[in-house]
């Protein structure tokens, strides 16, 4: 259950969430791939005698059910195949969210869960319209980050492709990226990045070192693009 209340940008956030799953309710292709949310207000809760402290100034609450967290199951213990099979259901929703026209602009693993047997995607606060060609603060997580945003340049598809690219990478290695401090990150994703995959995952290097490419132009265009590369070169 997520409400408005705290730190102003953490308030802005969850405006910008809630408006999203409103729009999340009117649209098939975008509930398919998001949780079923309820958006209920204070006197709602009030009138079930709901036992919850609640801030004067809240109007409205999302409520989420819960998932399951999709990447925590360990690679290394699969096959190729399923290696190949769990990718592809997270690039599944991925192709989705931007064929209807938006870029999360936040991905962590994390962001991946599973429902009802389903796939889903979580936590909007970033998510953007692909016409919002627009410069925004800094409000991705380092991790992530493609080297292009540490530049100021705007998210797109590509900047949410690198972030896919280091879920992928992590979950493939069994290795969590490290660094001290947001200038390491930087050098990191602009100058250090090596991807070094045991010798039973190496069909996946050349997949991984298109989605992480520093530059955006050398990614790959779209999902789909993604998905096809994973069929064919994965063996």
């Amino acid at each position: 259950m997520q409400m408005k209340q705290g730190h102003c940008d953490y308030q802005q956030g969850f405006q910008h969430e809630l408006a999203f799953y409103q729009k999340c309710m009117k649209s098939i292709l975008l509930s398919s791939i998001t949780l079923p949310g309820e958006i209920v207000s204070k006197a709602f809760l009030a009138s079930r005698a709901v036992d919850i402290e609640i801030e004067q100034s809240l109007a409205q609450m999302l409520i989420l059910p819960h998932a399951v967290p999709y990447f925590t199951v360990s690679a290394h213990t699969l096959p190729i195949a399923s290696m190949q099979h769990h990718l592809l259901r997270a690039l599944d929703v991925m192709q989705v969210l931007h064929e209807a026209g938006w870029i999360h602009a936040d991905l962590k693993q994390e962001h991946f869960v599973e429902y009802h047997g389903q796939v889903k995607l979580i936590d909007f606060e970033q998510v953007q319209s692909m016409t919002q060609q627009v410069k925004t603060e800094m409000n991705a997580t380092p991790r992530y980050m493609a080297p292009e945003l540490f530049h100021g340049e705007v998210k797109t598809i590509q900047t949410d492709i690198y972030a896919l690219g280091i879920i992928f990478y992590e979950w493939l290695s069994g290795q969590r990226l490290s660094a001290k401090s947001y200038t390491d990150w930087a050098y990191l994703h602009c100058q250090r990045l090596q991807i070094e995959l045991p010798e039973k995952l190496l069909g996946f290097q050349s997949l991984l070192l298109k989605m992480l490419a520093k530059h955006k132009e050398a990614r790959f265009d779209n999902i789909c693009a993604i998905k096809h590369a994973l069929v064919s070169e994965i063996v």
